[in-house]
């Protein structure tokens, strides 16, 4: 084959604006434009294959990211290795990671083991800001969970599982979602804090059809507790987070689980149409809240904000569709669906009744049973 060489006269910015993409892409500018003039003349570019040995702590979707820098274009590595389940990889695998557009893709650096958490102590928590007071930093952020080695993807699709939606009572929320303070809970984190681990009894009336969070997961099981947190308070008026809630000793639970479980809707006694338990209010690679009555906000009914999980790739998908759409209609579940799976061996779980955070290890409430 007789190859041809180029030179042609080209801006300098938009030399160094293709030249930054190419490199954020894991290209050169040279198979750039050999890719397009391939594309040109109506051929197919050749692929270039690279291989990749799986490392603890290893998903599809994580490769993908490192490889292609898109966590979503773990079904070209699937494809090229004929897995019929992208959920299940393993330590020592061999896979093989083919380019996409006739680059040679970067081979991707094995995944870390995160590090323990150190100890901590108890401390009395920061007062909350007042009106006329300056912002108070951003608490530590908790420690991450140890992770464990899983061969389940856990943003892999959850088979079996469609997710329908249902337009919103009353208008959208009045902020975009990712920036509100009461529908990701991110924003405000959350601060580990000593307590007892385990649920617990306390008096006073409750809702016979409240959330029962024993639905999280698939065998309907009493929660184990890793870690115990307090979410942080959300000034308004600066749009930012405050010190921590203290109307009870827990606002957040650790629960443990393995990596790569499915999550699911917990149930309640409540329906908002359809046959539908939940809203989906809010969605990431990371989370999800869900919202017991069909408002675009937590003022009302119960609302619970889940950290840690992959939602299923068709929810986020959907839910992504919807927000950028405008809010009018939003992503509904069904007690006791799967909604994704934990990424670690600990999810984060708060609940919340008209807006105020509650206790999450109280049997009477959420706990019913168990």
């Amino acid at each position: 084959m007789t190859l041809q060489n180029f030179q042609f006269d080209l801006d300098d910015s938009i030399y160094q604006a293709a030249l930054e993409r190419a490199q954020n892409e894991g290209k050169t500018l040279e198979s750039v434009v050999t890719e397009l003039l391939t594309t040109y003349a109506g051929q197919e570019p050749e692929q270039v294959m690279t291989s990749y040995t799986v490392q603890r702590g290893d998903t599809l979707s994580r490769i993908a990211r490192q490889v292609y820098g898109d966590p979503t274009k773990y079904p070209v590595i699937q494809k090229a290795n004929n897995l019929t389940d992208p959920g299940r990889i393993w330590v020592g695998q061999v896979l093989v990671i083919p380019s996409l557009g006739g680059a040679s893709p970067a081979p991707p650096a094995p995944t870390p083991t995160p590090p323990q958490p150190e100890p901590t102590t108890s401390e009395a928590p920061p007062p909350a800001p007042t009106p006329t007071s300056t912002p108070t930093p951003d608490p530590a952020p908790a420690p991450a969970p140890e992770v464990k080695p899983s061969s389940v993807d856990p943003c892999a699709p959850i088979p079996g599982e469609n997710y329908g939606t249902l337009p919103i009572v009353g208008p959208p929320t009045d902020r975009p979602a990712a920036e509100h303070g009461d529908i990701n809970l991110s924003l405000r984190g959350f601060s580990r804090t000593e307590s007892t681990l385990s649920l617990i009894d306390m008096s006073g009336p409750t809702d016979n059809r409240a959330p029962q969070l024993a639905g999280l997961f698939a065998d309907n099981r009493t929660g184990v507790f890793n870690n115990v947190y307090r979410a942080n308070h959300w000034d308004w008026g600066t749009n930012s987070r405050g010190g921590p809630v203290t109307d009870f000793d827990v606002t957040v639970a650790g629960f443990k689980v393995e990596p790569g479980e499915t999550i699911h809707v917990p149930e309640a006694g409540y329906e908002i149409g359809q046959g539908y338990a939940v809203l989906v209010l809010y969605a990431d690679q990371e989370r999800v809240t869900l919202k017991y009555t069909g408002e675009d906000s937590v003022v009302g009914g119960y609302t619970i904000h889940i950290e840690g999980v992959c939602p299923a790739p068709e929810l986020l998908t959907l839910y992504t569709q919807m927000n950028d759409g405008g809010r009018g209609q939003l992503p509904a579940l069904r007690a006791k669906q799967a909604l994704g799976r934990a990424r670690s061996n600990e999810i984060q779980v708060a609940i919340r009744d008209t807006g105020r955070f509650m206790d999450p290890r109280v049997r009477k409430d959420w706990w019913r049973g168990h």
